[in-house]
């Protein structure tokens, strides 16, 4: 998956921003305005985003008073990000989302958007554990396998809109074909909105907020860590 996240967002940094909204109907926005709230944010907060991008989500925290760390896996992201030039953003530095390159209890809140369905989940859980201070709080985000009420319009959705604008890109040569190509596979995959916040339960993190967003499309989650783990 690893491999996989690098060839469909690897070449799209140009364009990424755009080809968000198209992806989302413009929906990203609301998500990430879901996130900054979820994340309930004082002056002062030690921030790490990862899977930080473009630096989308930093341009909502921008005045907040809050320090952010960004990390990604690609340099071209990240260089876009610091095009920005974002008060908030203090570093922004190429890594893994298994194997965080920070001290333990580094951090008062950790935040991602579209990670979880890329990443092995137990080492994720586990690295968001170990980066939290006690008391810290996480939110994010991802697309999750459609499913309840809007189950056919989801479906008509992502294996039918998505795959057709993956071809037409790819006919005009644009590198967000693959992204738009790849999507839909991944998405009827994933599992990890039933599977994350068992794992962070296990290390201490409790769920605060574990629900879906724009009829289902999106799962969202929040949690706070107590320091207590279950077993």
């Amino acid at each position: 998956m690893h491999r996989t996240a690098l060839e469909m967002f690897g070449g799209l940094a140009k364009s990424y921003e755009r080809t968000l909204d198209l992806a989302t109907l413009v929906q990203d926005r609301y998500w990430k305005r879901w996130i900054a709230d979820n994340a309930a944010l004082s002056r002062g907060d030690r921030v790490l985003d990862i899977g930080a991008g473009t630096c989308l989500l930093e341009e909502r925290l921008e005045g907040s008073g809050c320090e952010v760390m960004g990390l990604d896996l690609t340099e071209e992201m990240l260089s876009a990000g610091r095009d920005k030039k974002l008060g908030c953003v203090k570093l922004l530095v190429r890594g893994d989302a298994e194997y965080l390159p920070f001290r333990e209890e580094a951090f008062d809140v950790v935040v991602s958007c579209y990670v979880p369905k890329y990443v092995e989940l137990v080492a994720f859980a586990h690295e968001i554990a170990r980066v939290l201070k006690d008391g810290g709080k996480v939110a994010l985000y991802d697309f999750v396998r459609p499913g309840g009420p809007w189950l056919a319009v989801l479906a008509l959705y992502l294996h039918g809109g998505m795959r057709i604008a993956g071809f037409l890109l790819s006919l005009a040569g644009n590198s967000a074909a693959t992204t738009f190509r790849n999507l839909p596979r991944i998405v009827e995959g994933a599992t990890w909105q039933e599977r994350l916040p068992k794992l962070l339960a296990r290390t201490g993190v409790r769920t605060v907020k574990n629900l879906k967003l724009t009829g289902g499309v999106v799962g969202a989650y929040s949690g706070k860590k107590s320091g207590e783990s279950l077993t």
